[in-house]
């Protein structure tokens, strides 16, 4: 049984992504820097992951009022 190959980049996916998300065409996205598909992809602006203080401070500037949840608990209208 011969070993798998190990991917150390994941071509399948960014591909994807260029092509059918960003809709390059293959020539251009062949001719793309690595800085560059870093920034269409948006790695360098990825997010932090959220921690206990911050789900905190957005609880507070955004509390949840009966006045929103109201507005979710009434029946979808049909229309008529």
């Amino acid at each position: 049984m011969t070993k798998p190959e190990r991917a150390f980049f994941p071509w399948a996916s960014v591909i994807r992504f260029g092509l059918g998300h960003l809709r390059l065409t293959p020539d251009a996205f062949w001719r793309l820097s690595l800085p560059e598909l870093t920034a269409l992809i948006g790695g360098a602006d990825a997010p932090h992951t959220a921690t206990r203080r911050g789900l905190e401070a957005l609880m507070a500037q955004f509390p949840d009022t009966r006045s929103s949840d109201a507005a979710f608990a009434k029946e979808p209208s049909d229309g008529r």
